[in-house]
């Protein structure tokens, strides 16, 4: 199963400080959703501008936030649960899927049932379908893991084979 995702972190570059994990979104090809942000994996002084402008505006940490070895524990038991193999799938894979990578193995918490190889899905057809998403979703908001998410795994239909 795909399970389409998406990161949120600190800064794009890590130039000044390392890239840290804020917040994740997971949906499945049925449908199914996991969300969380993390309240002790970073500082906002470490956070670039551009994320003081489009990330941190839009986060709940009294609904979806966790400490990090909690989300680790949910994000392996929520992938488990699909009852399948799972194959992680993102538009921008180099740098969503070290910051999963190291979230569940550095709590030691890799899903027996997940492939540690993410499948790419950045392709023309992907980037069109996202951005007509946005267009077309009045709640929907940009750079906001969960939200990401959807509108991949809204692209992706009928445009990745199996």
């Amino acid at each position: 199963m795909k399970v389409y995702f998406d990161t949120e972190f600190t800064d794009l570059l890590g130039i000044e400080t390392d890239i840290k994990l804020i917040s994740a979104g997971f949906v499945t090809e049925r449908g199914q959703e996991l969300y969380f942000e993390l309240t002790d994996n970073y500082e906002i002084k470490e956070c670039s501008n551009f994320v003081h402008e489009a990330v941190l505006p839009h986060l709940d940490e009294a609904k979806y936030g966790v400490k990090i070895a909690v989300a680790a524990k949910q994000l392996k038991n929520w992938l488990q649960n699909l009852g399948e193999p799972v194959q992680l799938a993102s538009d921008a894979p180099s740098y969503d899927f070290p910051l999963i990578y190291e979230l569940l193995v550095k709590h030691d918490n890799w899903p027996e049932s997940l492939n540690k190889k993410p499948l790419n899905v950045n392709n023309y057809s992907t980037a069109g379908r996202i951005e007509n998403y946005f267009e077309y979703q009045p709640l929907a908001i940009r750079h906001h893991a969960l939200w990401d998410a959807r509108a991949l795994a809204a692209a992706a239909k009928g445009v990745i084979g199996d």
